[in-house]
Order: structure tokens, then sequence, then C-alpha cells
């Protein structure tokens, strides 16, 4: 799990870059601390989903442009390698969230 958290880090911070931004004005917009913007972007931080979507947003990108791994498929699910390890409940679950982030449909029981 390090190396996801490692890999995950490495692209918000690529992204923050690209967008011009501080670590300080990421963790304005999502508030945390510039702290923890650096100690997320080194991978030393483990993310809650809600805090996932901010940051996202706030470097403005997609929550799956965040995810490591190989590109998300195009119906919005994601491929093996971004989910090894979970069990099945666990990997529909992110699909779904992954394809309702993505402007997908929401389920009629949520």
């Amino acid at each position: 799990m390090e190396s996801l958290y490692a890999d995950f880090g490495r692209l918000v911070r690529d992204a923050r870059r690209r967008a011009g931004l501080s670590q300080q004005t990421v963790a304005d917009r999502v508030g945390l601390s510039r702290t923890s913007v650096t100690n997320i972007e080194r991978g030393r931080q483990q993310v809650a989903l809600h805090m996932f979507v901010r940051l996202a947003a706030a470097v403005g990108k997609q929550p799956a442009d965040l995810l490591p791994g190989d590109p998300p498929e195009p119906d919005g699910s994601v491929g093996p390698s971004e989910l090894r390890g979970l069990q099945q409940e666990q990997r529909e679950w992110a699909n779904r969230v992954l394809g309702q982030a993505a402007g997908g449909t929401r389920d009629s029981d949520e």
C-alpha cells in the first residue's frame, strides 16, 4: 500500500505544479495544513475519500486522473492493476464512485 500512496502523492504534486499552485494554496482550498499537503505528496499521509475529491478539484483534475496505475477504462471503471488486493465488493464500490465522479449515473439505491 505504501507505493499506492507514494504514486498518488506524485500525481497530486505533478498536477499542483502544472497548475502553478503552491502547497499552501492547495491546502487552503481543501481545508488542510500545508504540512498535510506535503505529507500527502510524499506518500506519508493517507487520504479520506472526500479529501481525495477535494484535492482533485483543487488542482483542476478529475478524481480518476489522480489514481495511480493504468488510465481508467472508457466506461469509468478502473482496471485490475488499480484495484489489486481489494475484495470484489470493494472493487465494485470503487468503480461505482469513480463512474459517478466522471459523470456517470447514480445507482437507484443510493
